[in-house]
């Protein structure tokens, strides 16, 4: 029995954003890489075109896998004009879901603003982290002077040039626990969006992953329905045949056409779909749809039999490790912290203060009593050291402190909600998983029994011995035969996919 196991590839190593300056900053955990690993295991991949008119080439993934860095740093000419930062884009190699993972995370403009966060988060913490050092301002004036004082049978008028220079120096020595709180509040907002760029990444990879297995699926379907209507054309000639012989009537063979122009019309609605499901996995890749892309077939691959933990366990491993969760948390201590600094609002603060410069004053004259000039330089300086203290505020103070709390409440409240949350998704996920795999044995006895059916019958109807409505009943349970073992194995691989995520990237 295969199991379903999963693993982590070292798909961070192989990002080229650079890590934030956090020292508790945690790996992304890729999502893609572990649906890939656990559903595609090692069978070689049959390649699929994105349209008909390409041509596909058959590639190993595992070669491909260890020059794919070095053929997405070179500029790729695509099929047709496409903006300069899709040069990551490769329409000559074979994609398999880790590599369409890969790419969704250089070329997906979501993926970029979740790091663009976090690197907000990164400075705004170095920001707060500079109230601890002094801050120091340089001075300088010039002016044109003159002044008229008044005296008896006169006034005393001044005119000269003035200049000053200086430093001053503002230093907050004690807070009472207001830089700490804000620094406090900073590293934990930095934490959160460090995990939501974590699964920023494994939200981008389960889309491109479930988006990649419905259109398999869709190409899938168009197989089938190909084969379906090679079977109503088989059917339509037999009736045919037999009426040229005597032995059908005519309105056998109007049924035979009917379910022939049936078919075609399902391989044509099949097509559609195909360009839909197509158009969703070009978006979550964040490319455009025109990209004539080569994708592995997962059609052939073996399926997981079975799961290896139980729910219990995977619920308790992702409460523990998943990102969001994680988010959460650290955004509840931030209010915490801010908390603490409202708090310390009511406490006063000491600030060590002083200046150093230079005064100038030239060419200083006065009329009367002559016209003799001077001139002065003086160094000038002040120290001191001030305390602050509010003691009335109009209650101002009391209010942030009361608004801070109710934001630290509603966050243990949004905490709780996300852990409940993520229980029921991992138990809706493991249910769906389970009953997929056991609804996959079923599809594949269906399919087995509607094709010896319709062998039976239509070798029946060719002695003669059943009727065309039941060759034609027989055609249509094919049909839908093939149908659901398209669609239990597509199922399978979402429900997969889905349980992944949900449990955060964990082995399960």
């Amino acid at each position: 029995m295969t199991l379903l196991r999963v693993c982590v590839l070292p798909f961070y190593k192989r990002h080229t954003l650079p890590a934030l300056p956090l020292s508790n900053l945690r790996r992304a955990k890729y999502f893609g890489t572990v649906v890939a690993i656990a559903l595609t295991a090692c069978t070689p991949p049959r390649v699929l075109p994105f349209d008909d008119s390409y041509v596909a080439t058959s590639a190993d993934p595992a070669s491909y896998w260890q020059g794919f860095q070095n053929k997405i740093d070179s500029q790729q000419t695509a099929i047709y004009s496409h903006p300069p930062d899709k040069n990551l884009v490769d329409t000559k190699i074979t994609y398999d879901l880790p590599a369409l993972v890969d790419l969704a995370l250089h070329t997906n403009p979501e993926t970029k603003a979740s790091w663009e966060e976090a690197k907000a988060a990164a400075a705004k913490l170095e920001k707060n982290r500079s109230s601890w050092y002094p801050t120091l301002t340089a001075m300088a004036f010039g002016q044109y002077f003159k002044t008229s004082f008044p005296i008896p049978g006169s006034a005393l008028v001044s005119t000269g040039d003035a200049a000053s220079g200086s430093l001053n120096l503002a230093w907050t020595l004690f807070d009472f626990g207001r830089r700490e709180a804000l620094i406090d509040a900073g590293v934990q907002r930095l934490n959160a969006a460090n995990f939501a760029f974590n699964r920023k990444h494994q939200e981008i990879a389960y889309r491109v992953a479930s988006s990649f297995f419905s259109y398999q699926a869709s190409l899938s379907k168009i197989m089938a329905t190909q084969q379906t209507l090679e079977t109503a054309s088989a059917g339509t000639a037999s009736v045919k045949a037999k009426l040229d012989q005597g032995l059908a009537t005519r309105p056998d063979l109007l049924l035979a056409i009917q379910e022939q122009a049936k078919a075609s019309y399902d391989l044509q609605d099949s097509r559609g779909s195909v360009i839909q499901a197509k158009a969703d996995l070009t978006t979550n890749l964040g490319i455009s749809p025109s990209y004539s892309l080569q994708l592995i077939d997962l059609s052939k691959l073996p399926l997981p039999k079975g799961l290896v933990q139980s729910v219990e366990k995977i619920v308790d491993e992702a409460l523990e490790q998943r990102p969001d969760l994680m988010a959460r948390l650290a955004e509840l201590r931030a209010r915490e912290s801010e908390v603490k600094k409202a708090r310390a609002e009511f406490w006063p603060k000491v600030t060590l203060g002083g200046s150093l410069g230079n005064q100038y004053w030239g060419n200083v004259q006065t009329t009367p009593p002559g016209n003799e000039s001077y001139s002065a330089s003086n160094l000038v300086g002040s120290g001191m050291l001030t305390m602050e203290w509010t003691l009335f505020d109009g209650f101002e103070r009391n209010h942030a402190v009361q608004e801070a709390e109710a934001k630290k409440e509603a966050s243990k409240a949004q905490l709780e909600a996300l852990r409940l949350e993520i229980m029921r998704d991992i138990w809706k996920a493991y249910a769906d998983t389970k009953t997929t795999l056991e609804k996959r044995e079923f599809a594949l006895a269906l399919l087995k029994a509607a094709e010896e059916s319709y062998a039976a019958t239509q070798e029946s109807y060719a002695q003669g011995f059943s009727t065309v409505i039941e060759l034609l009943s027989a055609q249509k349970d094919l049909a839908h035969a093939r149908y659901t073992e398209i669609d239990s194995r597509a199922s399978l691989l979402r429900s997969a996919a889905a349980l992944v995520y949900a449990a955060g990237g964990q082995d399960i």
